[in-house]
């Protein structure tokens, strides 16, 4: 059995996360149900502030899992291990979830994993499984950028719509969807995970190959209810320009995109273009 943390600090893990991990270990690490566990979140992904709490992953037994299924108990929380005033976060998963996260797992899911730490495990699938869950699908790489530029134009219509139509709840949801897919293009162009949106403008400003002044026109058009259509169009027009896309041919088949992605997804049970 491999163990865990060892009272090495990394960077950007406090003293407090490192012994409360030390007390996590040692009290799940003798439950023989207990196949790994994996340390996630925010220490994981070097974004951890003090009051962070702890993400975990806790892989159990075919048996076990199934069991904690079928009670309706995949969440564990505890706070009585932390040495400070914060909890422990996790969730319990087996090592089908992880195959099944390998195989097709969308962008969040992946994401979830890629800098997880092995802080103890009983099988050595345990490490070959975050190296695959954590590798970028290259091959869909093209695909994924023309399909989140459709998302990107198509929701640059929703908001002429909703400025024609004077529609506030319109405006707001068509103006968060194009950042949200302008940040999508951008990353799929750096073969990069979409992190969910707690961390997508973090990680987005740090890729290496973005347009200029990305980060100021998305923050811009998040925070402005008032923000110009031109500005909007702007943004996706060099967005789609930096990442080779040619406009007018964009424009033309977005909506057949649209529809395949946002109406009609459903058919295939693929994640929500959102998250794939």
């Amino acid at each position: 059995m491999q163990a865990g943390v060892g009272g090495i600090t990394p960077p950007l893990m406090f003293p407090h996360h490192a012994s409360t991990i030390d007390r996590l270990v040692a009290a799940l690490s003798p439950d023989p149900t207990v196949l790994a566990l994996l340390l996630g979140g925010s220490i994981a992904h070097g974004f951890a502030r003090p009051d962070s709490d702890v993400d975990v992953a806790i892989v159990l037994t075919p048996e076990a899992y199934a069991a904690q299924r079928a009670a309706g108990r995949l969440h564990y929380n505890n706070r009585e291990l932390c040495t400070y005033p914060g909890y422990i976060d996790g969730k319990y998963m087996d090592l089908d979830f992880l195959r099944t996260v390998a195989a097709r797992g969308s962008d969040p899911a992946r994401y979830a994993f890629q800098d997880a730490r092995v802080l103890f495990t009983r099988t050595p699938e345990v490490e070959p499984l975050l190296r695959e869950i954590a590798r970028y699908p290259v091959g869909e790489q093209a695909a994924r950028v023309t399909r989140f530029a459709a998302q990107l134009l198509g929701w640059r219509w929703y908001y002429s719509e909703a400025l024609r139509q004077r529609s506030d709840y319109l405006g707001l949801l068509a103006r968060h969807k194009v950042v949200l897919f302008a940040a999508r293009v951008v990353l799929a162009h750096n073969a990069t995970f979409f992190p969910y949106h707690k961390w997508m403008l973090r990680v987005l400003a740090a890729v290496p190959q973005q347009p200029p002044g990305l980060m100021p026109a998305l923050e811009a058009i998040a925070q402005r209810p008032d923000v110009a259509f031109d500005e909007v169009d702007r943004l996706c027009r060099e967005v789609l320009a930096f990442v080779g896309l040619d406009h007018d041919a964009a424009d033309a088949s977005w909506p057949t995109w649209f529809m395949r992605d946002t109406e009609l997804r459903w058919m295939d049970g693929e994640a929500a273009i959102d998250d794939l």
